[in-house]
């Protein structure tokens, strides 16, 4: 990818999903726990949507299961810095999936045929919407970058790294919910945990 920066942050966010055994028409195993996640049920938002979401990702289906929740639970709470942490980390990450998008777009590729699962998820802010974005546009990522592994225009080791850096991007977001809206300070910067401080 000449001229693209499309290297995962150094920040050990490695993503590590395990193989799963298929079971659905795609080849991945359906979300049975996703919806039933008391955490976001808990969580009386102004606004509510629901929305639909076609995958076909290995990648997606486990955090979809593991970590949208969560993180969409997190998001609806988060105030001050925590809050501006966030957005800056979804400015860097839609940046550069735009990037590699383009670049992917580019690539010869051949079409195959694919069958996505469906999850209903719902949407109780707005950050949690872009979260569904991303998803939907590394999916994308995904799909393209397949099409030009099987037309040889892209080696399995460039596809490869290609996709942990965006998984690396969205996981990112997500480790920044984890932590409480008084573990930020007001310019939107993590600060050190005080047990571990010098």
């Amino acid at each position: 990818m000449a001229g693209t920066d499309m290297e995962a942050p150094e920040d050990g966010l490695r993503p590590s999903s395990p193989p799963v055994a298929p079971t659905g028409e795609s080849g991945l195993r359906r979300l049975d726990r996703l919806t039933n996640d008391s955490r976001l049920a808990r969580i009386h938002a102004d606004t509510l949507a629901k929305t639909e979401l076609p995958y076909h990702s290995g990648f997606a289906r486990e955090f979809l299961r593991g970590d949208f929740n969560f993180a969409a639970a997190k998001m609806t709470v988060a105030r001050g810095g925590k809050l501006i942490a966030i957005e800056s980390e979804f400015r860097v990450a839609e940046g550069w999936f735009r990037k590699a998008m383009a670049w992917a777009n580019e690539l010869p590729k051949r079409q195959t045929a694919t069958y996505p699962e469906i999850v209903t998820l719902e949407i109780k802010h707005a950050m949690s919407g872009r979260l569904v974005r991303l998803l939907t546009i590394y999916d994308q990522l995904f799909l393209l970058t397949m099409g030009a592994l099987i037309a040889r225009s892209l080696g399995s080791e460039a596809r490869q790294s290609t996709l942990d850096a965006a998984q690396t991007r969205i996981r990112k977001i997500a480790y920044l919910c984890i932590f409480d809206n008084d573990r930020f300070a007001p310019e939107g910067v993590l600060l050190p945990d005080p047990g571990q401080a010098h």
